[in-house]
């Protein structure tokens, strides 16, 4: 079961290595137990793969394919080759093999979703998945529409009112 209470780490980044550890021990020790890690800073990264030693298979963790963070701040891209080296990044990072949910991240207009299908970014996810290193794909999305459009490919493991609650 996943928490009630997630743990978004977007501004946990700007933090000390030693603040950042404290409060994801803290929130892990409380019962926290799944992470999206839609950052502004990589620094995050590091500190949650260190939190994480002990208890990987307690934990979710929600990754963005698309967020690029190898510069050390946040990044977007829907070039295949980044989004291939931004994901072995982080999972080097986080001190692990598998990411329970994969969001196709911030697809918000007709040309980002069709970049993704026609460079190969689409197929990437689901070859991950396929072999295991995504569990589960959702969508990161403001616009209605697209989110319906992704709905309708039959490629989301998340379910419609999800999908709906992250875009409010």
């Amino acid at each position: 079961m996943i928490s009630i209470i997630g743990l978004g780490a977007s501004s946990l980044g700007a933090a000390s290595h030693e603040e950042m550890l404290k409060t994801l021990n803290h929130a892990f020790d409380a019962g926290i137990n799944y992470v999206d890690l839609a950052a502004g800073h990589a620094s995050i990264f590091k500190a949650v793969g260190e939190a994480l030693k002990g208890r990987r298979d307690t934990i979710y963790l929600q990754i963005h394919f698309g967020a690029e963070y190898t510069s050390g701040e946040y990044g977007w891209t829907t070039d295949l080759k980044r989004i291939k080296e931004s994901i072995q990044w982080q999972l080097d990072c986080l001190q692990t093999d598998y990411i329970d949910y994969g969001f196709i991240h911030c697809i918000d207009e007709e040309e980002g979703l069709k970049a993704i299908q026609e460079n190969g970014v689409l197929d990437y996810i689901l070859d991950l998945k396929k072999k295991g290193i995504i569990h589960y794909i959702g969508l990161s999305s403001h616009s209605p529409k697209l989110v319906h459009k992704v709905l309708a490919m039959k490629i989301l493991d998340m379910s419609c009112l999800v999908l709906i609650l992250l875009m409010i």
